[in-house]
């Protein structure tokens, strides 16, 4: 009886080499190792040489050779598959490394929701002097940007006390109340958001006022600003952000903000960006921002407007 002989070279197989499997992609993407040689601007026999390192270090053939053409062997297109991540992981390095390379000239990024970005917007040039000489970007966005690949440098987050991270330096800086406003007292319509009534609290609001005041809901819109400029159109009544409301002479406050809806707001830095001076002197200034306007964020001073009229 014929003993079985297992091939076990492979347990002695030396490591491709990183540079090696380059020059392979290389071959692929440009059809030729000519191609790929000017490509990389190394000379065609080099190129040879290095595809025959490493068919010789993984023990397999990856090009079947014809003339004037290289097609790929089903051992080349498995290397191929294994080799094109490695590639894309390895080009993501020089950015990854640049997002915590410090530059002192880089614009500060500040992501918050659209409500949290208008405010700081309307205070844009006040924020502008406290940072300077650092240009301020604002990204408006529900997404929660990604502070550790460094989409953004500051993320305001509300509601709830982000997920605990030893990478994050997460503080509160205030609270931002809502409540429902309209073109007059006594609206003949809702304005309300599109989220589901069961998901969202201010939906849930919105719908309650409508059914109790017995008037119809005249339109959804999602985006804040827009609903904001249908309520000043008289479209009807919508819920919007005490500061903007209380702030508009156009608007009346028709209800006022339930303690659930006065959100926390929570100033998030990542250690990757949290020490440079820029990212300092932003952070700062918009901590102390929102403690100057606390009473407006709060809806406290329309409150008091309201009790004096």
């Amino acid at each position: 009886m014929a003993s079985s002989v297992i091939d076990a070279s492979w347990l002695s197989a030396a490591e491709p080499s990183w540079d090696d499997l380059k020059i392979f992609l290389a071959v692929v993407a440009h059809g030729s190792m000519n191609g790929a040689g000017k490509a990389l601007g190394q000379s065609q026999p080099t190129i040879a040489r290095r595809i025959r390192m490493l068919e010789e270090a993984l023990g397999v053939v990856l090009f079947q050779r014809g003339p004037n053409r290289l097609d790929l062997t089903e051992a080349g297109k498995a290397v191929l598959e294994a080799a094109s991540p490695m590639a894309e992981a390895a080009s993501a390095v020089p950015k990854t490394a640049a997002a915590y390379r410090p530059d002192p000239d880089a614009p500060v990024r500040v992501t918050a929701t659209a409500s949290a970005t208008m405010f700081l917007s309307s205070h844009a040039a006040a924020l502008a002097r406290a940072a300077a000489p650092c240009e301020i970007t604002y990204i408006p966005t529900r997404r929660r940007l990604d502070l550790a690949a460094g989409e953004a440098d500051i993320a305001l987050r509300m509601r709830r006390l982000p997920e605990p991270d030893d990478n994050l330096l997460v503080r509160k800086v205030g609270v931002i109340a809502f409540a429902i406003y309209a073109s007059s007292p006594q609206p003949q319509a809702v304005i309300a958001p599109t989220e589901d009534p069961s998901l969202s609290r201010q939906a849930a609001f919105t719908t309650d006022f409508a059914e109790e005041r017995h008037i119809p809901i005249a339109a959804r819109i999602g985006d804040m600003p827009i609903r904001y400029q249908a309520a000043k159109a008289g479209l009807g009544a919508a819920m919007l952000p005490c500061w903007l409301g209380d702030a508009d002479p156009g608007l009346v406050r028709v209800a006022e903000p339930r303690e659930d809806l006065i959100e926390d707001v929570f100033l998030l830095t990542h250690q990757r960006s949290r020490n440079r001076a820029n990212v300092k002197r932003v952070s700062n200034a918009i901590a102390a921002l929102f403690r100057s306007e606390a009473a407006v964020l709060s809806g406290e001073r329309g409150s008091m407007a309201l009790a004096s009229a």
